[in-house]
């Protein structure tokens, strides 16, 4: 009798395995408990810097300044201590650039199945006289004003630019687009496949050449442009100015509106 007591206690007091969905959906060993990581650093760039940030699941939100100091806050959060060590953030910076990323988890790739999840948000305060490339973000994008380049693609929400002193691409953007420009350069400007509106302030006295297509809403300017041909719905092609480089815009969702600054 003893002996059965205690194999019935045994049977009592050790839990069975099982798989639980955590806040994301995913599905987590029980005792498995979500992680938090804060970065927070400062460092001095130089005037025309490079800055690179890519492969970041939530939102960038870039604040800019006269000074030369850049400031990094990034919140990341993942489902398990494992799952973010094997998708870190990496952070490199050198006088004259600074490249954000999260390393590709190779290892899960190739194995399959359930890995975690890691999320990170990005907030920035850098000198506005930089480049700013920026890609491959799952959520929204806001950019204060810059006087360099910006290149922007594969954006999961919308996109918002205070003011570039130009830009080369817009491409992959799950929202709405909207930017103020200084001026177009010789190599033009590609805005494509994007997934709301698209708005683009230009100087007054710019010359250029406009093409655009396949635009699912209406198209609006108080910019003086010299159309060519006919204008059709979603379509139009015109001279800007003098004419100058190319600016295209296509596959957009819906409306493009070209107002003068």
């Amino acid at each position: 009798m003893q002996i059965i007591t205690s194999l019935l206690l045994s049977l009592i007091i050790l839990p069975s395995f099982q798989a639980l969905p955590n806040a994301h959906g995913n599905i987590a060993a029980f005792g498995t408990q979500e992680v938090n990581e804060q970065i927070n650093k400062t460092i001095t760039l130089s005037e025309g810097s490079n800055v690179r940030v890519s492969s970041i699941s939530g939102g960038v939100n870039i604040e800019t300044w006269d000074g030369d100091k850049a400031e990094i806050n990034i919140k990341i959060r993942a489902s398990s201590r494992e799952a973010m060590e094997r998708r870190p953030l990496i952070v490199e910076n050198t006088p004259n650039s600074l490249t954000i990323h999260t390393q590709e988890d190779r290892e899960g790739r190739r194995s399959g199945g359930d890995r975690g999840w890691v999320h990170q948000d990005v907030r920035l305060r850098l000198p506005k006289s930089i480049n700013l490339r920026i890609s491959s973000i799952g959520g929204s994008v806001d950019v204060g004003q810059i006087t360099g380049e910006i290149a922007l693609s594969s954006i999961g929400g919308g996109v918002e630019v205070t003011q570039a002193g130009t830009a080369t691409q817009m491409s992959s953007i799950g929202g709405g687009a909207t930017i103020s420009l200084l001026r177009i350069e010789q190599g033009g400007l590609r805005v494509s496949s994007i997934g709301g509106g698209v708005e683009i302030g230009l100087p007054a006295t710019i010359n250029a050449e406009l093409e655009v297509r396949s635009v699912g809403g209406g198209i609006d300017t108080d910019l003086p442009i010299n159309v060519v041909g006919q204008m059709k719905h979603g379509q139009l092609r015109g001279t800007i100015g003098t004419g100058g480089p190319q600016i295209i815009i296509t596959s957009v969702g819906g409306s493009v509106r070209l107002r003068r600054m």
